[in-house]
């Protein structure tokens, strides 16, 4: 198909499909996405995504979800595309399919991008692993990415169109996630037409997989809140979102994104902290027949376990008295030992993809 999936089959596709439940993140020993996917230090890297992929799988997961890196892409193209291929394959070992995320809104200011190879510094202490990470809060310009600048913009369309040209029929890929967060960091519609080629050239390769970007902020109507969300779900196959926030919000986000009428997935979500949880939240998904791919499987040198920024002042005051519980682990399900945080979360992961699996079993489909 190289237009939009109808919504017939889109759902003919979905159904076809598990229920599809996996999780987000690097792998425990990467404080970003350069070092999850560079040469350096990689056979490291590598044996920590093939212990993070087999524990993920005991726990119940079947897909995983990674956002690809551009700068290494373009100074490292071959061992880059060795790695890529290594991870699919690894993930499939596993018996774990991939959403492969190509472009990526959630980034800092130009004054502060700083993108290097090699050993990356890790700043203990903050969510992201960086102390001026895109969640430290407190930002006012937009935030930068190569693709702003014309000389780079065509080599992004290079990279999706090989890596799309490679892989468009390949079963390891389950689907193609087109960009991350579109008008995040104060972007204001910057990426948008970037997003639409991105959905253009992975068409272009009629793809066994279906395409979608996310909505990921909504208004007090439970609305998309900006134009370039609006656009991406416009041109979705599946629709995916994002909420970290109550399990009644989630509820309500559903049911106005059920008006597109497509399946959908929440490829990000699980955030304690704002009383977004595994207990209610997994459960949820699997009776509305909605996928599921969680931020964190193990804490790592990214630490998604701590708080985002915009929760820092709430912490220092003594006196606060507001419904955030500010002293959990925001995500992540396991300890850097691999032991669970909290033993019960696994228990409710596990019933219920067993139960998921036993329908798709009965039914041949996932009903």
């Amino acid at each position: 198909m190289k237009e939009q999936w109808t919504k017939e089959q889109a759902w003919e596709w979905y159904e076809k499909q598990p229920w599809i439940r996996g999780f987000n993140g690097y792998p425990s020993n990467c404080v970003n996405r350069i070092a999850m996917w560079q040469s350096h230090r990689h056979a490291e890297v590598a044996e920590q995504i093939k212990y993070e992929f087999n524990l993920a799988k005991e726990t119940g997961l079947n897909a995983v979800r990674a956002i690809i890196q551009f700068e290494v892409w373009h100074e490292e193209h071959d061992s880059f595309m060795a790695n890529l291929e290594e991870y699919l394959q690894m993930a499939a070992d596993a018996g774990l399919s991939v959403m492969l995320c190509l472009g990526n809104d959630c980034c800092v200011p130009r004054e502060l991008y700083n993108t290097h190879l090699g050993e990356q510094k890790v700043d203990w202490g903050y969510h992201s692993g960086i102390c001026r990470g895109p969640h430290a809060g407190g930002y006012t310009g937009p935030g930068y990415m190569l693709a702003d600048d014309p000389e780079y913009l065509p080599l992004y369309y290079q990279m999706v169109d090989e890596i799309a040209g490679k892989y468009a029929k390949d079963p390891r890929i389950l689907i193609w996630d087109i960009w991350n967060e579109i008008d995040n960091s104060r972007r204001k519609g910057m990426s948008v037409p970037i997003m639409e080629e991105f959905f253009r050239i992975v068409r272009s390769h009629d793809p066994i997989q279906p395409l979608t970007a996310d909505c990921w902020s909504i208004d007090k109507d439970m609305n998309p809140s900006t134009e370039g969300q609006l656009r991406a779900l416009e041109l979705s196959d599946i629709i995916t979102f994002h909420c970290y926030s109550s399990f009644t919000t989630m509820i309500k986000m559903i049911e106005n994104l059920r008006a597109y009428g497509r399946p959908m997935i929440n490829n990000e979500w699980l955030n304690r902290i704002s009383n977004n949880n595994v207990g209610e939240i997994f459960p949820l998904f699997y009776l509305e027949r909605i996928g599921s791919f969680h931020w964190g499987l193990i804490q790592g040198f990214s630490q998604t376990y701590e708080p985002w920024g915009s929760y820092l002042a709430k912490i220092k005051d003594p006196h606060y008295e507001g419904d955030l519980k500010l002293t959990l682990m925001q995500h992540d399900l396991y300890r850097f030992n691999g032991l669970p945080y909290i033993a019960k979360e696994i228990e409710v992961i596990k019933e219920f993809s067993r139960r998921a699996d036993e329908r798709f079993a009965k039914y041949g489909k996932f009903v």
